[in-house]
C-alpha cells in the first residue's frame, strides 16, 4: 500500500475517532448539566460534578481506545484532603490520564476551550478555571480563583512547566503554585505522567495505535517556608524528584508502534 493510502486510511481513521468522542462528549453533557443544576446550592465549588467528567475521560477510552492508564501510588490522595497538585506536561493526552484520578480537583484551560459545544459548556460547569495566554489580567484572575479554591477545601492541579515539553524532558518550573502552597500552608502531591507523549508529541502528527500511560501520585510534601528562598528551594526540590521518578518510569516502559496521521 502506497504512502499515500496509509496517509488517508489513518486520516479517515482518526476523523471516526474524533467523531466518537464527540458523541460521548454531547451525551454525557446532559449528566453534567443535570448534576450541576441539582447540586447547585448544594455544592458551590462542583466536587460532586468530578465523578462524572472522570467516567466522560475513561469513556472516551473506551471509544477511542488509543491509552491504557495505570495508575500508581493513589493510596497518598486522602479522601478530603486538600492539595496542590503538580504535574509534568507532554501531551494534549495528559489531562485526560489524570482525570482518572477519583479524587476531585479543578486545573486552569485555555478559554477557548471554553467555547467549543458541548465540550468547554462541560468545562464551565465543572467549575474549571479558564485563562487567557500572555494577559495578566486574566492570569491575576485565574490565581485568584485557584486560591479561592485551595481555601475552600478543593485542589488544584497545576503543570508549572507553563506549555507541554517538545523533547519529554522536565522544563523549568514556574513558582506560582508553589507560592500558593507555601502562603496557605497546604502539601505539594507531584503527578509524573509517562507515556502521553508516546500518543502526540507536541508539534508533531504522529499518533500511536496504542500506548501505555502510567501516572504515579508521589507521597505529599509540605512547603519549606513562605520567602522566596524556601519557596525557590521548594520548588526545585519537587522538581528534581519528579524527574528521578520518571527516569524510573522510563527505565521499566516499552516502545509504542507508530503510525501517520
Amino acid at each position: 500500500m502506497s504512502q499515500k493510502r496509509y496517509f488517508l486510511f489513518d486520516l479517515i481513521r482518526s476523523v471516526v475517532r474524533w467523531f466518537l468522542v464527540g458523541v460521548v462528549t454531547f451525551i454525557l453533557f446532559f449528566p453534567i448539566l443535570a448534576a450541576f443544576l441539582v447540586l447547585f446550592l448544594l455544592d458551590r465549588d462542583r466536587k460532586q460534578i468530578h465523578p462524572l467528567v472522570s467516567i466522560w475521560a475513561k469513556a472516551v477510552l473506551v471509544v477511542c481506545p488509543l491509552m491504557h492508564v495505570r495508575l500508581e501510588g493513589t493510596h497518598h490522595l486522602k479522601p478530603n484532603a486538600t492539595y496542590v497538585l503538580i504535574a509534568n506536561h507532554q501531551s494534549i493526552a495528559d489531562v485526560i490520564a489524570v482525570l482518572h484520578l477519583s479524587h476531585p480537583f479543578k486545573f486552569i484551560a485555555k478559554r477557548d476551550l471554553f467555547w467549543i459545544p458541548f465540550f468547554g459548556w462541560g468545562l464551565w460547569l465543572a467549575g474549571y478555571i479558564p485563562l487567557i495566554r500572555g494577559n495578566q489580567k486574566s492570569g491575576k484572575e485565574a490565581l485568584q480563583k485557584t486560591a479561592d479554591y485551595l481555601k475552600r477545601g478543593v485542589s488544584v492541579l497545576f503543570f508549572p512547566e507553563g506549555t507541554r515539553s517538545r523533547d519529554g524532558e522536565l522544563q523549568a518550573f514556574k513558582v506560582g503554585a508553589f507560592k500558593l502552597s507555601s502562603e496557605l500552608n497546604i502539601p505539594v502531591v507531584s503527578i509524573v505522567i509517562h507515556g502521553t507523549r508516546d500518543l502526540i508529541p507536541k508539534g508533531s502528527r504522529l499518533l500511536q495505535r496504542r500506548v501505555e500511560v502510567t501516572v504515579k501520585i508521589e507521597a505529599p510534601q509540605q512547603p519549606f517556608g513562605k520567602d522566596n528562598g524556601s519557596i525557590d528551594q521548594f520548588c526545585e526540590k519537587v522538581r528534581l524528584d519528579m524527574i528521578d521518578s520518571l527516569r524510573e518510569l522510563r527505565s521499566r516502559a516499552k516502545p509504542a508502534e507508530t503510525v501517520l496521521v
